[in-house]
């Protein structure tokens, strides 16, 4: 197990890692919509989306691993009427690529934050 700590990501401050790399596979803790500080970015959904799948591509790449090396998605909303926001900038950052996916409300740890994403890659 490796465990991935991206320089542009602040580390979190929690017991966890921001991804792990296990053999061929990559386990990536969820990410939302904040920049680099930790600074929530946008007061929408689809703009916290966009921001949470550039962090997710940050730790892939510090991992060796690509976007489009996604195999599943676990999305977290704190509104399910945001559904459609989140699934346009989803569908943007994503292309073609369709990883299998599930979309939860949740509670997310602070009331500005709107949708967390959590993946699992491999790598063929």
């Amino acid at each position: 197990m490796r465990v991935v700590a991206p320089s542009e990501l602040r580390l979190p401050s929690a017991a966890y890692s921001h991804g792990v790399v296990a053999g061929d596979m990559m386990f990536l803790a969820g990410q939302c919509g904040v920049d680099g500080d930790g600074n929530v970015v946008g007061e929408d959904v689809a703009t916290q989306t966009s921001q949470a799948i550039a962090n997710l591509e940050i730790v892939l790449s510090a991992g060796g691993f690509a976007l489009t090396d996604i195999v599943y998605v676990t999305a977290f909303l704190a509104d399910l009427s945001d559904f459609d926001g989140y699934d346009r900038a989803y569908a943007e950052a994503f292309g073609e690529h369709r990883p299998a996916r599930a979309t939860v409300r949740a509670d997310i740890y602070s009331s500005a934050l709107l949708v967390e994403l959590q993946a699992i890659a491999r790598k063929d």
